[in-house]
């Protein structure tokens, strides 16, 4: 009985790893995903035609205390609806924990780790759909 189990085991060893390296394998195969293209914000307000075919907003910052919580949110102006979107932080002790889209909203989440009061704010890309 204990030499059924110890080949059993061994079996199920064997899958799980062959299993494994499929995984790998198969995401090795898939091809790179292409960056988006991104436009620094001081080229969009110097030539808008940067931005001619997506309206980008940008939210007001929200603070957020030490050891704290907070959500930003940005509105697509009326009859568009975010394609895209992300945020801004003040500092390097603040971590987004959610970025999505919520009607024609985008709304970011974060946490900050810090021990000073920091700000969070989010930005859209708007379309109309």
């Amino acid at each position: 009985m204990a030499r059924t189990k110890s080949l059993a085991l061994t079996a199920l060893t064997a899958v799980t790893v062959l299993s494994a390296s499929a995984a790998v394998a198969f995401a090795d195969a898939r091809p790179a995903v292409k960056p988006s293209v991104v436009v620094p914000h001081d080229q969009a307000a110097a030539d808008p035609s940067l931005l001619a075919a997506h309206n980008p907003v940008f939210g007001n910052p929200v603070d957020v205390p030490a050891g704290g919580h907070g959500i930003a949110t940005v509105s697509c102006p009326s009859g568009q609806v975010p394609t895209g979107g992300g945020g801004q932080t003040s500092g390097f002790d603040i971590f987004f924990t959610d970025s999505y889209p919520s009607g024609s909203s985008w709304v970011i989440r974060g946490t900050n780790t810090g021990t000073t009061t920091q700000s969070l704010s989010a930005n859209a890309v708007c379309t109309t759909p």
